[in-house]
């Protein structure tokens, strides 16, 4: 095993734990010759930290690997210092491409001064509840995964593809269309979490609470204006339905 903190979670045999390390293997290598190459200019820190969405280990293939930093500063120094050609977009994150791989280097306040268990406790649905702290040395870029953080609901998802919403996002949108989207991915996203997220949507005033409408609504180029226009035309026929009754 590259990694010793698998064992210290009861729930996780010992076949999953071996596919789970080999991904974080093949996840921290990536991450490693991301810096590597695309870092143009010194980084002042002797350490980059930040916390990893474990989300990226339920397949053998993938692309998106999130990167939480902890703080602003930390996040803008390590911008600062990549190489503009690997940038792609900016909307909810910071996203990069370096070969096959999407990187989304992302800070978020309400994460500040908490731990790992506060983050993974953020994240919405039963594919996310699993992160790592890491740090970067900034001299060789080597990655030590320093903490872990592996839950119940993960191990179900593996085992079952049941991928059910733990939380709605204060945007509900968003975690309509990560529901969608983790339905075309083949999960098994059952019919009330679906529910649980209309009945937040339904609760939204199309007025006071349209700009938090478009907040951290993902995707880039067509996909997102496509959202975009889709959720201006529900507030609109909500706008109007209002004015009948």
């Amino acid at each position: 095993m590259n990694f010793p903190f698998w064992n210290q979670y009861e729930f996780l045999d010992s076949d999953l734990a071996i596919v789970l390390d080999k991904r974080l293997k093949i996840v921290s290598d990536r991450i490693e010759n991301f810096f590597k190459n695309v870092v143009s200019t010194p980084l002042k820190e002797e350490y980059i930290e930040f916390y990893l969405a474990g989300s990226c280990l339920k397949r053998d293939t993938f692309r998106d690997i999130d990167l939480f930093f902890l703080t602003n500063e930390a996040l803008h120094e390590v911008l600062d210092c990549i190489d503009k050609k690997y940038f792609l977009y900016k909307n909810n994150s910071h996203t990069f491409k370096f070969e096959n791989d999407i990187f989304q280097c992302v800070y978020r306040e309400r994460f500040l001064n908490k731990n790992l268990k506060f983050v993974i406790d953020i994240f919405d649905f039963y594919s996310t509840k699993i992160g790592f702290k890491c740090r970067v040395n900034t001299k060789n870029f080597k990655l030590e995964v320093v903490e872990s953080e592996v839950r119940k609901e993960f191990v179900l998802y593996m085992k079952k593809r049941y991928n059910h919403v733990t939380r709605i996002n204060q945007n509900p949108f968003v975690s309509l269309q990560r529901a969608i989207h983790f339905c075309k991915s083949g999960d098994d996203v059952p019919f009330h979490s679906f529910l649980d997220v209309i009945l937040e949507i339904m609760k939204i005033d199309p007025v006071a609470d349209y700009e938090k409408c478009f907040q951290r609504i993902q995707g880039d180029g067509q996909n997102y204006e496509a959202v975009k226009k889709a959720i201006e035309e529900f507030l609109e026929k909500r706008k109007e339905l209002e004015k009948r009754e």
